[in-house]
């Protein structure tokens, strides 16, 4: 192989050398792009989450307080509190603590709610409202002392009301 031979492989060896750095450098900048989007719909997801359990957290207090203040019906209330705490991870002392929402939620599932209910007859809704009046009558201490406890120690507040 002559001199001339070697300079013209040299070259090929730089310019294969050099386009494989650019193919790598390409590849490198389209990992690191794609990284990057998703880590930022992995934030975006992650502030969606923590506006809705922050959503939850509100309405569970707001909840709390119109029961205590007599503005929503005890089985209204314990609804629409067990249907919004289905959906946070609970430790097992709020549960505990909470268990006569989600009760008397169990105890009321069968009754129609919203046009269901408007749709009914009198008779029927009358029945309804009965075991609805019994079942307040029955639990309403326990009921008034769970909402109380979420009011003293609002959700997300920090210290209050634990989801761990």
């Amino acid at each position: 192989m002559g001199g001339a031979d070697m300079t013209w492989l040299l070259v090929v060896l730089m310019l294969a050398a050099a386009v494989l750095a650019v193919v790598a450098a390409v590849m490198w900048a389209r990992v690191w792009r794609q990284r990057r989007q998703q880590r930022s719909l992995q934030q975006a997801h992650a502030q969606t989450e923590q506006n809705r359990i922050d959503y939850i957290h509100e309405s569970v207090n707001v909840i709390a307080a119109a029961v205590l203040d007599r503005r929503c019906p005890l089985t209204e209330g314990c609804i629409r509190t067990a249907v919004l705490l289905d959906n946070l991870p609970l430790d097992c002392d709020i549960k505990h603590r909470l268990s006569v929402l989600f009760e008397v939620y169990n105890a009321t599932r069968h009754i129609p709610t919203h046009s269901s209910w408007q749709a009914l007859d009198r008779k029927t809704r009358r029945r309804f409202q009965q075991e609805m009046w019994v079942l307040e009558r029955r639990n309403e201490n326990a009921i008034m002392e769970a909402m109380a406890y979420i009011k003293g120690n609002p959700f997300g507040r920090g210290s209050g009301a634990s989801i761990n």
